[in-house]
């Protein structure tokens, strides 16, 4: 009678419920990073367009005296977007203003520490605003808002990029926690 033995494969250095939470968080960081990648590309028109009407603005004001009536309030609605879709990137590229006097004389512990209270903080703020963003966009779409200017923008299409700009923002931290939480 002959025996045959049956080799079992090698146990994987990771369980199988941590390859889905790898394979997950491999594609929540491509969905982040092209998403991100986008809105970098569209602030970046907004902010080209931005520097063009200030520009046309202040040569119609101090030559002819004339300045565009609606400049400061699409600058300022520009400004707002432009702020708002580069947020995510900023975070994932560590480009934010930081204050690191605690950081600086701290062991690495208590570095990983901070940093995990601080994107912790962003993360319930980002949250908050998702949230209520959209809430209150919603609610003055629905409720026919504007703004008593001169183009008469309505306050929902104001409102919206908080929201829209705070999702990126939130699957950043959610990156950069675990990234902080698999550090030993």
């Amino acid at each position: 009678m002959e025996q045959t033995m049956i080799r079992l494969p090698a146990p994987c250095s990771s369980s199988g419920g941590e390859a889905i939470m790898n394979k997950f968080f491999q594609s929540l960081d491509k969905v982040s990073s092209g998403t991100n990648k986008v809105f970098i590309f569209v602030a970046s028109l907004m902010m080209a367009g931005l520097m063009i009407i200030v520009c046309v603005d202040l040569t119609l004001r101090y030559v002819f005296n004339s300045p565009l009536i609606w400049g400061t309030e699409v600058t300022e609605i520009l400004i707002l977007y432009i702020t708002f879709l580069g947020a995510g990137q900023v975070f994932r590229e560590n480009s934010h203003v930081v204050i690191d006097i605690f950081l600086v004389f701290g062991s690495p512990r208590r570095q990983r520490i901070l940093r995990l209270v601080s994107c912790t903080l962003v993360g319930i703020v980002s949250a908050v605003l998702v949230i209520y963003g959209f809430s209150a966009s919603y609610n003055h779409y629905v409720r026919g808002v504007f703004n008593p200017t001169i183009i008469e923008t309505p306050i929902a299409l104001i409102l919206v990029i908080i929201p829209i700009g705070c999702v990126p923002l939130f699957l950043e931290v959610l990156l950069k926690v675990r990234k902080l939480l698999r550090q030993e």
